[in-house]
């Protein structure tokens, strides 16, 4: 069985203990100087310590530590240009373009214009025969698909509410529940736990 000699393996052994030192030892090279000499072997070491009074230090590459100063950049809404304009596309850059033209809003579009936003603005108190409604806003420039409104008070069974089949940008629409049998019908106002809002292109 063949072997590698002593002496290449006895030289593998010391590169590989001189890189770990000089990876986990860095911080300190730059203030104590290195000394390199090579014994009666003809092994290499490396050393902080001065080996001989007329040793001089080893000419050792520089350590790059990677300090790099990042700038800050300050970010730019389309709050105070009327709003997100998603109907114009993408600018040149992957950016929005605000409703009024301006160009350098710091928002991406992809991110921005794939979706509607809808909330829950107001819930309307409960008539006589227990019908309310239940007002949604549309926060994107995105128009909302087959938006739905599901009412489940906490005794009986899931109700869609009846109301439009899109949700204009920035738009608002009005859902409207009738219950079946108005003896039954829930007297207290329903609440945001009770309601859920979907819609086809929602994310």
């Amino acid at each position: 069985m063949n072997r590698w000699p002593r002496s290449f393996c006895m030289k593998t052994a010391v590169y590989l203990v001189s890189l770990i030192y000089f990876v986990f030892y860095a911080p300190s090279l730059n203030a104590t100087p290195i000394y390199r000499y090579t014994d009666k072997n003809g092994v290499v070491h490396y050393t902080s310590k001065k080996p001989s009074p007329n040793a001089k230090p080893a000419k050792l590459p520089p350590i790059n530590r990677g300090d790099i100063k990042l700038t800050k950049r300050k970010l730019i809404s389309c709050s105070s240009h009327g709003g997100i304009d998603c109907s114009a596309g993408p600018d040149r850059d992957g950016s929005v373009i605000c409703r009024d033209g301006f160009t350098r809003a710091s928002a991406r579009y992809r991110f921005s214009c794939n979706s509607p936003k809808l909330e829950i603005a107001d819930i309307s108190d409960p008539g006589e025969n227990g019908e309310f409604s239940v007002f949604v806003r549309n926060k994107k420039s995105v128009a909302a698909s087959k938006p739905a409104v599901f009412y489940k008070p906490l005794t009986g069974k899931e109700v869609k509410l009846k109301g439009p089949s899109t949700i204009e940008p920035f738009g608002m629409a009005e859902f409207t529940y009738k219950p079946n049998n108005p003896e039954k019908a829930p007297k207290k106002k329903a609440t945001l736990a009770e309601l859920n809002i979907t819609c086809a292109n929602c994310p």
